[in-house]
Formats: structure tokens, sequence, C-alpha cells
């Protein structure tokens, strides 16, 4: 009988079981294999994919202007940040384009930086958002740290010029001399060049030597320069010797271009148009900035064209910005109506969340949101007071966290702002003032007459603390009109309450505290915490009596 013959080393083969064995071997292999494969660094491959189809569909609703449906869907996609850094930077970019806190837009940068995940785009484009947001919020030193980490490119060279300008101006000028030689046809560079140029000029410093050669460059390639951007036209008429080359300049700007309003001091000092014309275009919008107003005003002359200038600040409907850094981005906007100031608002910190806003009633400050600074190590972020005031700058009361503080009539002046007559034409302008310490709820609790808040006991209750220089004297609770607690205090501390909890009109319950607290009665105490005791967890029932008939 004939058997079969096997090739040398299969003899493996012939038992079934050891043949079945090793087939299972090898499909576990090949399946972690597979996993392996299909997720990158223990991340699967299907939430990789959802990811980038969220991405590729708001990069699209980006393009498509619908921008509020493309942050809405990234927020819902914030699930899949940790596999995909698009999704981060895409958010970023909604967030920025729909005027949200740059403390947001930082976040999300910082997301898609961490998980360093991209498909469609990467992390030089995150690095130069990121620097450019913190330079927004005078961030420089950390600007300069981001963009020390990316390629050089003209993005990565204006961005650096900005921070010097603001936060280096020694090295300014080296840094421009390199930046014109590697992108001479580029505009931008050209325009904060000017833009230093004039800031220095307004604070009375005279460029160097060094300066003036470095302007003399960009003059020489201004003609190629103008080809791309014809406002450096009247950016660059005051530096030029030749004011017949300047005055042309600006005339040609002007004939083929319908002028910006910074333009006007530029073409009013070369003469290329009159004092009348000039406030003709200064007020012919609703958008004023402060010191544009201030550049005109000092080049006027003839007395008609002053009580011209003052007479249409008086009776100004619109908005008045001031950027009192020049860094172009306004800390200060005032809103007017024929005149009078109806809201102002303060973003001192330049993040997008202002520090203060006011809303007036026939000129007079009537009530403001105010974020307060935080208060030791574990204070609450994002504090805001709601103010009213009874009559600039007496307090009426004032609205933290839920808790009404409310001082003796006209004994608490707050002052955040002082008016300036801009030049007396009748128009007050709000200024931040330096003088007035920032609102604290420290100082709040200190200069208030009584505290109303809800009641920690009872549901839809009222409790009143009744203050002496920040120290509670005697507090009490009611539900609807009916008292129903009544607590005394001594130095600060709650002694003994007496309760109605029953809610039948007699207080028939009588608690007796004693200091929970290791340290005992004489610990101290912060003024905050005198008033804002909680008797849950700092004070424990000594001792109950209900009193009977």
């Amino acid at each position: 009988m004939l058997r079969p013959r096997f090739l040398p080393g299969f003899g493996f083969f012939r038992r079934p079981l050891r043949f079945l064995f090793f087939l299972f071997v090898l499909f576990l292999l090949l399946a972690v294999a597979a996993a392996r494969i299909s997720a990158s660094d223990g991340l699967p491959l299907r939430d990789s994919a959802v990811a980038d189809r969220y991405a590729l569909w708001a990069k699209d609703a980006m393009e498509r202007g619908q921008w509020s449906q493309a942050l809405a869907g990234l927020e819902r996609a914030a699930d899949f940040a940790d596999v995909s850094s698009d999704i981060s930077y895409l958010l970023a970019l909604a967030r920025s384009n729909q005027g949200e806190s740059r403390a947001l837009i930082l976040e999300a940068l910082n997301k898609a930086l961490y998980v360093n995940r991209w498909n469609f785009f990467d992390s030089e484009a995150a690095l130069l958002f990121r620097a450019e947001t913190l330079i927004n919020i005078r961030a420089y030193q950390e600007a300069l740290a981001d963009l020390s980490r990316v390629r050089r490119s003209p993005a990565q060279a204006v961005l650096t010029l900005r921070a010097l300008a603001a936060f280096r101006p020694q090295d300014f000028f080296g840094y421009m001399t390199n930046v014109l030689d590697l992108y001479p046809r580029e505009t931008r560079p050209a325009r904060i060049f000017f833009s230093f140029l004039n800031a220095e000029r307004r604070a009375g410093r005279i460029p160097g030597r060094n300066e003036m050669e470095l302007l003399e460059l960009v003059i020489r390639r201004l003609p190629a320069l103008l080809l791309n951007d014809r406002e450096l036209a009247w950016m660059a008429a005051p530096f030029m010797w030749d004011r017949n080359e300047a005055r042309r300049l600006v005339l040609s700007y002007r004939a083929i271009n319908d002028p910006v309003p910074q333009s006007i001091p530029a073409a009013l000092r070369l003469g290329v148009i009159d004092e009348e014309t000039a406030l003709r275009e200064l007020f012919s919008g609703n958008a004023l900035d402060r010191m544009l107003l201030d550049e005109v005003w000092e080049l006027l002359a003839d007395e008609e064209a002053i009580s011209l200038f003052r007479r249409n600040l008086s009776g100004f409907t619109g908005v008045i910005t001031e950027d009192a850094d020049g860094d172009g981005i306004p800390e200060t906007l005032a809103e007017y109506f024929e005149g009078m100031l109806t809201r102002s608002i303060y973003d001192a910190t330049q993040d997008g969340v202002p520090n203060l806003i006011v809303y007036f009633e026939a000129g007079e400050p009537r009530r403001a949101f105010e974020r307060l600074l935080p208060e030791g190590v574990i204070a609450a972020a994002g504090r805001t007071a709601a103010i009213q005031w009874e009559r600039y700058p007496a307090i009426l009361d004032v609205e933290v966290d839920g808790a009404r503080f409310i001082p003796r009539p006209f004994d608490f002046h707050y002052s955040p702002f002082v008016f300036n007559n801009l030049w007396n034409s009748g128009l007050l302008f709000p200024e931040r003032d330096p003088l007035t310490a920032p609102l604290t709820k420290r100082i709040l609790v200190f200069n208030s007459l009584r505290v109303e808040r809800s009641s920690f006991e009872f549901s839809g209750g009222i409790e009143i603390v009744d203050l002496n220089q920040g120290v509670p004297v005697r507090a009490r609770e009611f539900v609807g009109d009916l008292m129903v607690s009544e607590t005394e205090f001594f130095r600060g501390r709650p002694q003994l309450q007496r309760v109605d909890l029953t809610l039948g009109g007699r207080m028939d319950t009588v608690r007796i505290f004693r200091d929970a607290s290791e340290s005992g009665a004489n610990r101290p105490m912060e003024l905050e915490d005198l008033w804002d005791y909680n008797r849950e967890i700092e004070y424990t029932v000594s001792g109950v009596e209900w009193l009977n008939d």
C-alpha cells in the first residue's frame, strides 16, 4: 500500500489537533497586530475617523461662513479632542471668530498642542495662533517663546515685530533690519514700522541715526510696497523729507481709494484737504477713536472749525474707543446717544472679557457689572458684582453670588471711573480712576449695613445679616413675611438661635452653638468669614431646648 510522502519538516501538520492549535495561536497573534495597527498609541481608529469627519465638516462650514454652526458642532465634538488636534484648533478659530474670550481660545490651542495629533493642520499653525493671542493679552515673553519654536516666515516675523515693539523696543530696529532683508516686498512689516515711528513721535522721542537709515530704506522701497498696500501712502507721509512727494502720494491715495479716517491727519497736515472737509469726514460715521480725535484737534487753527468740532462732539451718536497702549486693541469703549453716555465697557486685560460694564441713564451711572479680583488661595474665579448706584458715586447695593450687600444711604462711595470733558465740548468720556482701589468682597462686607441672601435652612426663605464694620450682630430668616429664625452673635460668632421649625408662628426651638474647630473660639477669622459663617461646617449644636407653655 502506498502512503503519501511529506516534505521534511512538515510532519507536524499530520496531527489535526496540533494543526488547529497552531491556527488558533496564529489568529490571536494576527488579531493583536491588527489591533495595534488600527490604533495610534492606544487610541481607537474609529474615534480618529469620527474626529476627522467632524473636523472636515467644521472646516467646510467655516469656509461657507457658517461660523456659529461650526462652533456649536465643535463644542459637541469636544470628546474627540483627545484623538485629534484639528478639533481643538478649529474650535479656537471658531471661538475667535465669534468673539469669545481669549482665555477660551488659549484653552483650545493648549489642548491641540498637548495632544499633537494632526491630519489637516499642524502644530506650527497652532503656535502662530497662540502667539498672536498671547500678544493680544500682552503676554509678550510667552509669545516670543512660541515664535522661537516655528520656522522663519512672514507671519512669524510680523508677530515677532509686534511683540518687540511693545515688549523690547530696544531690539525692534535690529530685528526689523533682518526682516526687511528677508522679505523686501512684504507690506506688513512696513505697516508695523510706521506705526512704531508714529508712537515714538507722539511720545516726543526722535529716531537715531540707525533708525533714520532704516526709514530711508523703507521709503526707497515704497513704490513697490504700494502696489500691494495703498494705505502705506498716508502712513509714510509724516516721515518723508520731500513734502511735495508726500503730498502727491496722499493725493493719489485719496483719488483712487475710499480714505480711512486714520488718514485724515496726514491729509490735513499736508493741505490736501481743508479743516471743514476733515471734520465732515471725521464725523461722517458712528465710530471714533480717541487718539484720532486728539490728532485732528491739534491741527485745527480756524475758530469756526474748532467750534464745529465741539458742536459735533456734543451731539455725537455712536461709539468712541480708546487704545491707550497703541497696540491696536481698544481697552475702553463708550456708547453715546445725542451726546449722552448710554454704556461704557472696560477690558483692561484685553482678554475679551470686560472688567467693567457700566449702564447710564440720562448720562448718569446707574448700574454696572464688575469682574472681581480673586481673593485668597482658593478664591473663586469669575465672580461678578452687580452694582447699583443711588447717585454716583454713592452705592445703593451690590449683589455677588446671590448675596445682596446693602450699605447705609450715601455712606459707601465707589467711583471706578472719572469723567473727562473732551475739549470742553460737553461730551463726557469715562476713564478708569487709578486712585480707586478695585472692588473686592472684603470691601463690600466692611461697608455693608446688612447682607441679604437665601436661607441655608428654609427652602425659599431669605436671611438678613446685620453687620457692624463687617462683623455680624444679628441674623434673621424669613419665609414670606414670617420670621422663622433669629440668631444672636458674640464677636461675630453665632451663639444662640431661636427657630420656628414648624412654621407655626412661634420660635419655640433654641439652639446653642459652640465652635467645632480644633483651634476653638480664639482662632483668628478673616473679615469675610465673619459674616459668611456656615453653621453646618464651623459650628455644631451643643444644646437644643424646646420651649412649651
